[in-house]
């Protein structure tokens, strides 16, 4: 829905620009951003999916998201809404994120050639509402994610608090081209953890893939929510012949050691052809393997490899005597072996800062991811 926003100047001639992400567009009259979903109205920005959701929420695992260190075994009310302020090219939520909303936020629509002609309809939820839902869910944690969250700034302003009332947990699946001033909103506010996507170390890549200057403005957000108590963890999705090389590997595994700490979950997802980029192959076992390998080598604790089965790639191991604490199979937990107050049986170590919450260990039920 229409909605007065949040961070934005107004300039010469009715012009305004945007704070709220890396973007920072400079807008004019009856235009939108980047993002397709906050539009100057005579001088004043709008959103225009404040509290407009493609779904009323769904059940996930929070591994899905993915989140390995943050209440493993939790489950996510996740919810989404329509547009991004990236335009990348091999998008796998393309027909959401690429998706506008109507000018009352009640209806998306398609720009994209051979789909003009397709609409969908959006939920409208206030914050309170939503809050009842996923209480009534007994979900422990509630994700924004499919399509970019922080392009939902004010409704997560809005919503955050009520679920903290309720002890339910907030996170942020993301592409961290955050501004810091809408980053310290977030901070101020609570969210609790955030799985930030760090495409590429390299610019070209940003600029030639995701139609954005540069990767800088997500390294600075993923440093600043982690040195203010934000739980992060880092995603890579390894796109063959783009961003596969071990050199580049290595130099975001140095990057996270260096910045966020050994402790920092990095997980490696194998990527498939979708979107512009249909006829692209898949990643390969071999090259997901390497990426394991390069980052333990590098001094990381907890790499993950997602979308591919992987021998070891799902599981937490100790850091200290590599005991198997946390084995996994898809979504569902094979095996527990961790203490109560969080330490490994076999050689003392404490995880007490490295596991965040709870561990659910009766989940029961079953996911996949491959």
């Amino acid at each position: 829905m229409k909605h007065l926003a949040r961070l934005w100047d107004k300039i010469d001639d009715n012009k305004v620009k945007c704070h709220v992400c890396a973007n920072e567009c400079l807008i004019t009259p009856g235009n939108v951003g980047i993002c397709r979903t906050r539009k100057n109205f005579d001088g004043k920005l709008f959103t225009l999916i404040y509290g407009s959701l493609i779904s009323s929420g769904s059940i996930d695992p929070i591994e899905k998201k993915p989140l390995y260190n943050f209440w493993p075994g939790a489950t996510a009310y996740s919810i989404a809404s329509i547009g991004c302020s990236f335009r990348c090219a091999n998008c796998q939520n393309w027909s959401i994120s690429q998706a506008s909303p109507s000018d009352n936020g009640k209806n998306g629509f398609y720009t994209l050639e051979g789909l003009e002609n397709r609409r969908m309809s959006l939920i409208e939820l206030s914050p309170e509402e939503l809050v009842k839902r996923v209480v009534k869910s007994k979900a422990k944690t509630l994700a924004y994610t499919y399509n970019e969250p922080l392009i939902w700034h004010e409704w997560i302003l809005d919503v955050t608090p009520l679920l903290k009332r309720e002890n339910i947990k907030s996170i942020l699946v993301t592409n961290g081209y955050s501004t810091p001033e809408a980053s310290k909103e977030l901070i101020e506010v609570g969210i609790d953890a955030a799985n930030i996507d760090v495409k590429s170390m390299s610019d070209t890549f940003y600029k030639k893939i995701c139609g954005v200057k540069s990767v800088k403005p997500v390294l600075e957000t993923a440093k600043r929510f982690k040195e203010y108590g934000i739980h992060v963890e880092i995603t890579n999705l390894i796109i063959p012949d783009l961003n596969d090389k071990k050199e580049e590997i290595k130099q975001l595994c140095d990057w996270v050691v260096n910045n966020l700490g050994k402790d920092t979950p990095v997980h490696f997802s194998a990527y498939h052809p979708d979107f512009k980029m249909p006829s692209r192959k898949r990643t390969s076992y071999r090259t997901l393997d390497m990426a394991y390998n390069i980052a333990r080598e590098a001094g990381l604790y907890f790499p993950y490899i997602g979308n591919i089965h992987h021998e070891k790639g799902s599981n937490t191991y100790c850091p200290q005597c590599n005991h198997l604490l946390i084995g996994r199979e898809g979504y569902s937990f094979t095996k527990i072996d961790i203490t109560e107050d969080k330490k490994c049986p076999n050689c003392g170590y404490s995880l007490e800062n490295a596991i965040i919450g709870e561990i659910n260990k009766n989940r029961k039920d079953r996911f996949a991811f491959f």
